[in-house]
Parts: C-alpha cells; sequence; structure tokens
C-alpha cells in the first residue's frame, strides 16, 4: 500500500510537471493554482530539565572547626668523627729576587741619566738598602743664557721587624743645582758661577708603628724627622716634626686622629731670623649607617710665632654609597693650618732670588663634595668640585728686571684668596695591558689684593695611557695643557700673558729578558716653545734611551 501511494505522488508528479511545460509552451499561465506537497519533518523544541545537584543556604557562612595534633617521636641519630685528611697544595714557585737594579741612559741637550737601588733579599728580622739618582743637563736654549741643571741624592734605609712592632729608618742626602737663564741681551752678561742656585737637602728620620691588625686594639705610628735645608744665598733652614697617629675601634666605630709637633728656624740673611712653630691635634669618630658614613672632628692648631694664635676648625666629611661597590657621593667641611717652608718654595720655583718673610697659610674655609662611580671592573669616573677661603695663599711674584740686562728672579708674596675648582677625571684600564686616563680641572682664584693670580693657570688637562704588547713591549704617553698665567708688567704696572702650552711625551720599554730591558723617551715631542715661568722658555724636543738592569 506504501508502494502504491508513493507511486502515485510520482504520477501526479509527472502529470503536473508536464502541464506546467505544456503551459509555458502556450505563454499563458491564467490564474491555476497549484500545490505542492512535500515529505513530513517533525521538530523537537528544547526541554528544561529539573537540575538534581543538591544546594544550601548561602545566606549563613559555616566555619569549620579544625585541629591539628602532631605527635612527638624523638629519633635516634648516631655520628661517627673520623679526621680529615690534609689537603696537599702544590708549592706555588717564589719569585726570585735580586739585590740591585740600575737604570741609565743619555739624552739630547747632553743630558745623562742613572739610578741604582741595592737591597738586601726576603728575610723575617730585617730589611736594608741604598738608592742613588743623577740626572742633569748641559744643553742652550736660543737667545737665552745658560740653563744647565743637575739633581742628586743618596738614601739609606732600614726596617726591623720585631714581634709587635716595627721600627723604619733613613737617611738622604739630596743637591740641586739651577741657573739663572732668564735674560736675552746679552746671552754671556753673566758667567755660570754669578747664575748658580744650588740647595742641599739633608734629611733623617724614624718611625715606630705596631703590627697591630686588629681594628678593635689601639693602634698607633709615630715619626720623627729632621732636616736642614739650605742654598748658597745663605739662606737655612731646619726643620723638625714629631708626629703620631693613633687609632682603635669604640662603640661600632673607629676613633682616630693624628698629633704633631712642627718646629721650624729659618735663617733668613735679609731679614731678621724667624721661628715658626705648629702644635696641633686632629681628632676624628668614623662610624657606619649603612649606606652612609660619617666622620666628625675637628682640627686645632697653635701657630706659634711672634705671637700664639689658636685656631680651631671643624671637620665633617659624609660618604653615601647609593650602590655598593659601584657609587660613591661624598661631602666634606674643615679648615686647617697649612705649612709653609723655604724648602717647598725652592722646589717648585728654584729661580728665587729672596723668599722674603715666610708665612704660614691659613685654610679659614674649604668645602667640597664629589661622586666616584665605578661603570664597570673597567672604567672608573671621578669628578670633585670645591670652595676654599686662604689666608697668606703664596703666590709667586716676578721681580723687576736686572738692568741692564732682563734678567729675571722671583719672589713670594702672600695674600688672601678664594679658590673654586671643579675636577673631573675617567680612567679605564684592562688589567696590566691597557689603560688611559683623561682628566680636566678648572680653577678660579680671586685674590684680595692681586689684580690677576699670578702664575696660576686657569684650566689644566691631561691625558695619560699604556699599552702592553705581549709582555714584551710596554707604549706610555703623557699629554698636558696649560692655560695662560700672569706676570707683572712693570713697565706700565699691568700685567703679562704667559701663554698657554701643550707639552707632550711618549715612552717605550722594551724587556729584552727577565733583567736586561732598553728604554726610549721622547720629551715635548711636538717641540713647543713655552715657558713654565716667565722669561724661563723651556727645552723643546728632547729624546733618551737607555737601559735597566737587575743583578
Amino acid at each position: 500500500m506504501i508502494r502504491s501511494k508513493f507511486a502515485g505522488q510520482i504520477c501526479l508528479a509527472i502529470i503536473s510537471f508536464s502541464s506546467t511545460v505544456s503551459y509555458a509552451q502556450d505563454g499563458n499561465l491564467g490564474d491555476e493554482q497549484i500545490n505542492v506537497v512535500k515529505p513530513y519533518q517533525p521538530t523537537l523544541s528544547d526541554a528544561f530539565k529539573i537540575s538534581d545537584i543538591p544546594g544550601r543556604d548561602t545566606s549563613v557562612v559555616f566555619i569549620p572547626q579544625m585541629k591539628y595534633e602532631t605527635d612527638k617521636v624523638n629519633y635516634p641519630t648516631t655520628y661517627t668523627i673520623s679526621p680529615i685528611k690534609a689537603v696537599n697544595i702544590k708549592d706555588e714557585n717564589i719569585k726570585k729576587l735580586y739585590h740591585g737594579f740600575i737604570k741609565a741612559g743619555y739624552g739630547t741637550k747632553n743630558t745623562p741619566y742613572a739610578e741604582i737601588f741595592y737591597n738586601s733579599l726576603r728575610s723575617k728580622k730585617l730589611d736594608a738598602g741604598i738608592h742613588l739618582n743623577h740626572i742633569s743637563s748641559t744643553g742652550k736654549v736660543k737667545d737665552y743664557g745658560f740653563p744647565g741643571m743637575s739633581e742628586s741624592g743618596v738614601e739609606l734605609y732600614g726596617s726591623k721587624f720585631l714581634r709587635d712592632h716595627t721600627l723604619k729608618g733613613k737617611v738622604g742626602y739630596d743637591r740641586s743645582v739651577y741657573h739663572y737663564y732668564g735674560y736675552l741681551d746679552p746671552p754671556d752678561q753673566f758667567g755660570k758661577s754669578e747664575t748658580k742656585h744650588s740647595f742641599d737637602d739633608v734629611s733623617v728620620g724614624f718611625d715606630f708603628m705596631s703590627n697591630e691588625t686588629n681594628k678593635q686594639r689601639f693602634r698607633y705610628d709615630a715619626s720623627l724627622e729632621f732636616r736642614n735645608f739650605g742654598d748658597n744665598k745663605d739662606y737655612t733652614e731646619n726643620n723638625l716634626l714629631l708626629s703620631t697617629h693613633m687609632a682603635k675601634e669604640i662603640d661600632n666605630g673607629e676613633l682616630f686622629g693624628d698629633i704633631e709637633l712642627d718646629v721650624v728656624k729659618y735663617d733668613n740673611p735679609v731679614d731678621a731670623n724667624e721661628t715658626r712653630n705648629i702644635f696641633r691635634i686632629n681628632p676624628r669618630y668614623r662610624f657606619e649607617l649603612e649606606p652612609v658614613t660619617l666622620t666628625a672632628g675637628g682640627n686645632f692648631a697653635l701657630d706659634i710665632n711672634e705671637e700664639t694664635d689658636i685656631l680651631v676648625y671643624p671637620f665633617v666629611r659624609v660618604d653615601y654609597h647609593p650602590i655598593a661597590e659601584t657609587m660613591s657621593l661624598y661631602a666634606e667641611l674643615s679648615g686647617d693650618l697649612q705649612r709653609r717652608t723655604f724648602r717647598q718654595l725652592s722646589i717648585t720655583n728654584p729661580f728665587m732670588e729672596s723668599p722674603g718673610e715666610i708665612l704660614n697659610t691659613r685654610k679659614k674655609f674649604d668645602l667640597k663634595g664629589g661622586m666616584v662611580l665605578k661603570l664597570d671592573n673597567q672604567v672608573l669616573f671621578q669628578v670633585e668640585g670645591g670652595l676654599k677661603r686662604f689666608k697668606n695663599d703664596a703666590f709667586y711674584v716676578n721681580l723687576p728686571e736686572e738692568f741692564p740686562t732682563t734678567l729675571v728672579k722671583y719672589n713670594v708674596g702672600f695674600d688672601e684668596n678664594d679658590l673654586f675648582y671643579v675636577r673631573t677625571e675617567i680612567t679605564y684600564e684592562q688589567y696590566e695591558k691597557t689603560g688611559v686616563s683623561l682628566n680636566a680641572t678648572y680653577f678660579s682664584n680671586s685674590p684680595a689684593t692681586l689684580d690677576k693670580p699670578l702664575f696660576r693657570p686657569d684650566f689644566i688637562l691631561g691625558l695619560k695611557g699604556f699599552y702592553n704588547i705581549g709582555d714584551k713591549i710596554r707604549v706610555t704617553t703623557e699629554w698636558n695643557y696649560s692655560g695662560q698665567q700672569y706676570a707683572i708688567n712693570y713697565e706700565d704696572g699691568g700685567f703679562r700673558t704667559v701663554k698657554g702650552y701643550i707639552d707632550g711625551n711618549l715612552g717605550v720599554d722594551y724587556l729584552y729578558s727577565k733583567v736586561l730591558s732598553v728604554f726610549l723617551n721622547f720629551n715635548n715631542i711636538t717641540a713647543s716653545k713655552y715657558s713654565r715661568w716667565y722669561n724661563y722658555p723651556s727645552y723643546r724636543f728632547m729624546a733618551m734611551a737607555g737601559l735597566s738592569y737587575s743583578f
């Protein structure tokens, strides 16, 4: 029956299709209604079921009460002690020491150079040695007087190692000879003996110090030094210095300081003789509050001359380490009394005629601060700035030129002075293979009486470097730039300008063996014509070659 019904539906569909086709061929459909019958397609609607998951009233919070208990059980442990075998460490080769070392060379401008060291070898009880040195030059500076010079010295030194102390001693003698060559017309106006200015320096010193390394115990270092200094113009100075340094940790801090007695007798053939003494005590207390280190104390001094002045200055220093071992900031406020001696002034400028009266310099105010930044293990950056106020600051003064020549000599003048400075330095060093250091300093001096800070440059730039090639060849170089300076012009009452200069040096050392090496040095390689002191031009290009030998 199903088959008959399905066959009937097929026939009906065929007949309807035929009729439609036939009618389409006639072109007129009319108003006939056609019903199309399809198979039944049942559909089911979504069902909504009741959940059978149980729930509870969430308006009430139930907090379970839980208890934990542990049973105390002693676990038996057993151990046995066995001796630890000693570890065998391979002995390191102890470097061989040599008794002596000599370095000698010869350079242009007839410049011989020699330096000798002779020392005892390793000892737990005694160390002693001798050091000799000499350098001289008899070259010429075009159109100027004879500029010959020599510096020679000998020093004996020794140390005695005791159980808890070390005793050191030294005795030395230095002799320096210079000539006044600061004149032009005529260059042979004076003989060498007339322009000779020589200095003799004799020193004896002793040092007695404790070997204590425990900072919680009392530590000290006491020294005694006597020095006799004079020149061939009958200026003589005797200096006795007795000083001691003490330190001990107290209450998580360190208490330390210096006590010093400085006695000077200065014989001046022009003015009256002087006796100038200084007694000072500089206590300090330092403690740390990480990352800050604070040091506080004072500088107390008696300036004993014709009258005795009591000077008291504070000392405060703060070190801040925001990044350990990488960045350090610091600030310091202090003041002090600075000793001035005939020896110090003569070493700096040997062309003095007479230093006149010598006064100690009082540093009434000293404020400085800076930063040390370690960029990595090889680069270090430093910067510091400060303001200092001096009473009796020492300035070198050029004297009027001697008639009928242009010979210039110097004296020392003292004036109040305010000094502001900024110094920066960056250093790169790769172990012992290579290294470069660049520094720059700006100065601003404001003397009270002088219109210009005589012979004080306002800018200094320095460059140093070295390069080690295969531990055989070492190349070093040093360049310096100094800004312009001022000297008095007695013709118009104004000032003369001493031009700034560049001085470059280069050195090469070749290590032939462990005991023998040769060296070659070049000075002022740009052959710059400059004067460190007014009317005293320096040598231009110079070269020196030599060797060093250990024996």
